[in-house]
């Protein structure tokens, strides 16, 4: 049974969501540590997987900050399209 991408996650809790821009990358072994990640604006942290690419948005007060949530799902949406054509 595949795992199913859920690539949008909010903690109420603590008013943060999480976005993954593109599914994790496959790598050999499985392996899912991250290589770090960059702050890159106001209560925003960009994520990176093994591949050196940005995976996930990571934005705390996430009710202050549509802006940040509008680009993210934006940056989804190019990637998935580049991945189609």
């Amino acid at each position: 049974m595949t795992e199913r991408w859920e690539p949008v996650r909010y903690y109420s809790d603590t008013d943060t969501m999480a976005i993954e821009v593109r599914p994790w990358p496959e790598t050999p072994g499985g392996d899912r540590d991250q290589i770090g990640g960059e702050d890159a604006g106001e209560d925003l942290v960009i994520h990176y997987a093994a591949d050196g690419q940005p995976w996930l948005w990571e934005i705390e007060h996430a009710s202050r900050h549509p802006e940040h949530i509008a680009k993210a799902l934006a940056e989804m949406q190019r990637l998935r399209q580049l991945a189609a054509a």
